[in-house]
């Protein structure tokens, strides 16, 4: 719980110029030996508004690198330096479910993916936590589309220590721990229907099975859960 107690911990903060400041220097330590990023981070605090926090994101940039970085290790000093974006990120993705839901009056289960190359040991893990509730660290990307998620599980590859792993994800509107909204209009790459959900979202663990037609790619199917769910026995995992 202690990594959903830092998350709801820095939601609560308020917007500074300090704060701001503090996320500036994060940026500017973390990439101090490299010129290229700098003036990036330059002309990121130059432009940057609350609303551009997807967009920021959702590029190869230092913003998404940053970020993954502090969320996956659970590097709390990392989080509070980056606290003004993340709530941004977190409000964004908020307010953008609540409209989406208002708006479609969504009442059914909705499926999203995420194809990736897993360590087997991270596998092995995932496979002894089956019917157990996790946590996920960072903000998850996902697509609407399993053929896109195909092509980022890496069927194709010859690492015997990675495996192929696609997670099928349910979500229902009553049993929702954390937001989460399709972020697709904001992205480079549109055509993948991408729907991101919020840092530290809460699933169960359901079967996990091999793809039908492809023996070297595994299917996790996770369930999204409500906060009373998880008060006890959740699992904290970082993917990639």
């Amino acid at each position: 719980m202690a990594h959903q107690r830092t998350i709801d911990s820095l939601l609560c903060m308020p917007h500074t110029l300090e704060s701001k400041a503090e996320m500036l220097a994060e940026f500017r330590r973390t990439f101090n030996d490299n010129q290229e990023i700098l003036a990036e981070i330059d002309n990121f605090e130059n432009t940057y508004h609350s609303n551009a926090a997807v967009q920021w994101y959702t590029r190869d940039s230092f913003v998404c690198r940053t970020i993954n970085q502090a969320l996956r290790s659970s590097n709390v000093d990392m989080m509070f330096q980056l606290r003004y974006i993340l709530t941004d990120l977190y409000a964004h993705l908020n307010e953008s479910y609540r409209q989406m839901h208002r708006s479609l009056q969504i009442s059914t289960p909705e499926t999203f993916y995420r194809g990736q190359l897993m360590s087997n040991k991270e596998f092995d893990t995932f496979n002894t936590l089956r019917g157990s509730i996790i946590s996920i660290n960072t903000f998850l990307s996902t697509t609407a589309s399993v053929q896109i998620a195909l092509m980022y599980a890496g069927k194709y590859h010859e690492n015997p220590d990675l495996v192929s792993v696609i997670f099928s994800i349910e979500t229902k509107p009553e049993a929702l721990a954390r937001p989460y909204a399709n972020i697709s209009h904001y992205s480079m790459f549109q055509d993948e229907e991408e729907t991101l959900f919020a840092m530290g979202s809460v699933f169960r663990i359901g079967n996990i099975r091999q793809l039908p037609n492809a023996d070297n790619v595994w299917v996790i199917h996770l369930k999204t859960i409500n906060e009373n769910d998880y008060q006890f026995n959740l699992t904290h995992l970082a993917t990639a």
